[in-house]
């Protein structure tokens, strides 16, 4: 549980810039997230970790309901001051856990995560509650941070983000992924690596990295192996990133 009050710390403080986050509400991460899930307008939606809310307004449009759950109040709020910027009306708030989600087995069409997992502490569990509520036949959808397969790129980078955010848990590569999604009543459907690119001074800015921590996060990508460092280009404002994303069907 330690994990959850860093996170509730964390993003507390910084709840409006998330809210303000051009990688958060990137429109065509969104609008792939639409295309991939293609919602039923009579869809009831959960979008777990809701963050500034951008998950839930791109849903609501097209489905009948969307419920935004996040363990961090001032994230709640940020997310009810976008859907009411965008005259949204369809989506409730609720404050609670994706550990323990206080939902009916079944309850909903679609179930969305993006951008959050990496912060639960007990990723099975997690993805054991989302499954859960899921109705047979529903879709799950997971766009998360990940790192590349291997022992060092699964350790090392997963260093790098903890010293960028405490509340950083772990960012899972494909094979952990598909590893864990074997374990649940799902049927895969599309799922892919991609790389990105972030833009240094914005992503240290975000969680306030100092310039102590900013020089060991260079540290560690100097020192990486030449096969692993040749996955991670960097320069003095940008690195390459890893995100996956998926969809499931419940069976």
């Amino acid at each position: 549980m330690g994990n959850a009050r860093e996170v509730q710390r964390n993003f507390g403080m910084r709840a409006a810039a998330y809210r303000q986050s051009r990688t958060h509400g990137n429109r065509a991460d969104l609008e792939r997230m639409l295309k991939l899930l293609a919602p039923d307008r009579n869809a009831v939606a959960l979008d777990v970790a809701t963050g500034g809310g951008h998950t839930a307004c791109a849903l609501a449009p097209y489905v009948k309901s969307v419920t935004a759950i996040d363990i961090t109040p001032e994230m709640l709020r940020e997310a009810a001051v976008n859907a009411g910027t965008l005259g949204l009306n369809n989506i409730s708030f609720q404050a609670c856990d994706v550990h323990n989600l206080p939902f009916a087995d079944g309850q909903f069409d679609l179930v969305a995560c993006r951008l959050a997992a990496h912060h639960f502490y007990d990723i099975k569990k997690a993805l054991q509650e989302m499954c859960r509520v899921l109705k047979k036949g529903g879709k799950l959808y997971i766009l998360d941070c990940s790192v590349c397969d291997g022992e060092e790129a699964e350790r090392e980078i997963n260093r790098m983000e903890k010293i960028r955010d405490s509340s950083h848990y772990r960012s899972y590569s494909p094979r952990q992924w598909l590893a864990l999604l074997g374990e649940l009543p799902l049927v895969l459907g599309e799922h892919r690596l991609m790389q990105q690119q972030y833009d240094l001074p914005e992503w240290f800015e975000r969680m306030g990295t100092g310039p102590a921590e900013q020089r060991e996060i260079f540290r560690i990508l100097q020192n990486l192996s030449p096969a692993c460092r040749a996955l991670y280009p960097f320069g003095e404002d940008f690195i390459a990133t890893y995100r996956f994303e998926c969809v499931a069907v419940k069976c």
